[in-house]
């Protein structure tokens, strides 16, 4: 089965009302993809029950470890100043609670704000198809990042035995470029994501430079966790845009990582002394002891040959050892 934020289809609603913060008890139609209708029922959940009344739904992708202030500094200051204007989508389960198919951002801002969150509650059982539908049209405010996106593709590889990007690309219908980054997003490990403020807010650029980051630690046999305590912003740097922070600290990573390199010179040694000016046998060498020149000039062709042989038997008996 294709996953939310997998799936490509649409989704129609009626009756939008407006801001209407204590109007419960008010039906509302949703059409789903499948053409099935349902009413709703607008509620409000008070702040008191926000934790014991609301959960997240299962097919809902947002990562909800994730959720910062900065990552929903976008809506935070609204829902403080005025409450939420837009209702959430829920179902409602066995034990009475309501299971978000949408709107973790709003409740999260809500429990922070001690704000209520309107929902409409879904008064049918609804088939994972159309619920999943309708979550694809619900990541228009903030778009899932390529982590989110990718989160379980390890596992479906396995579950449906594929070994190759390819076929896991195939089976979701997808690029497989556009596969392999989300691939990749979901398996860099978590302690370089949530070093960064707002994680799942960063530019889908950063992840592709974060493998790398993470490939070359582990060839160093150095701690990612270490590593990631070390990165410390200075106070003016601190104090700017989440955006900001964000490139800063991919930059001290970078920085960190980047060996020195000094530039290689080259010395000259002659091997011999002649009295014609042009006629010379020397050897030039690297600084970093890499790089060998041997330089001849106007000397007998069987030395060349005797020179050339002897570099041959050298070479061909170390590549033999090894």
């Amino acid at each position: 089965m294709l996953r939310p934020q997998d799936k490509r289809t649409g989704f129609k609603q009626g009756n939008n009302l407006g801001k209407l913060p204590k109007n419960e008890g008010v039906k509302k139609t949703f059409t789903f993809v499948s053409g099935k209708k349902v009413n709703a029922t607008r509620i409000v959940v008070a702040v008191s029950e926000l934790k014991s009344k609301t959960a997240i739904h299962k097919l809902n992708p947002r990562r909800q470890e994730s959720l910062t202030l900065d990552s929903v500094r976008d809506i935070l200051i609204s829902i403080e100043q005025e409450g939420v204007h837009t209702e959430g989508v829920a179902t409602k389960n066995e034990q009475g609670v309501y299971e978000l198919l949408d709107s973790s951002r709003r409740r999260y801002s809500c429990l922070h704000a001690q704000k209520e969150l309107p929902l409409w509650v879904i008064e049918e059982n609804i088939d994972d198809a159309d619920l999943i539908a309708f979550i694809q049209t619900t990541q228009s405010v903030k778009r899932l990042s390529y982590r989110e996106l990718g989160a379980d593709y390890k596992a479906l590889m396995k579950e449906s035995g594929f070994t190759k990007i390819d076929e896991l690309a195939e089976y979701l219908s997808l690029g497989r470029e556009t596969c392999r980054k989300r691939y990749v997003a979901a398996s860099i490990d978590q302690a370089l994501i949530s070093v960064f403020p707002d994680c799942e807010g960063i530019p889908n650029g950063y992840y592709a430079k974060l493998a790398k980051i993470e490939k070359q630690l582990s060839k160093e046999k150095t701690s990612v966790t270490k590593f990631c305590s070390s990165l410390t912003l200075n106070d003016d740097e601190d104090a700017l845009s989440v955006e900001y922070k964000q490139k800063a600290i991919l930059n001290l990573m970078e920085t960190k990582l980047k060996k020195p390199t000094d530039k290689v010179t080259w010395h000259t040694t002659t091997l011999a002394d002649f009295d014609d000016k042009n006629t010379y046998a020397k050897i030039v060498k690297s600084s970093d002891n890499r790089g060998l020149k041997i330089e001849l000039s106007r000397l007998p062709s069987e030395l060349y040959d005797d020179i050339t042989k002897y570099v041959s038997d050298k070479v061909n008996a170390r590549s033999i050892g090894n």
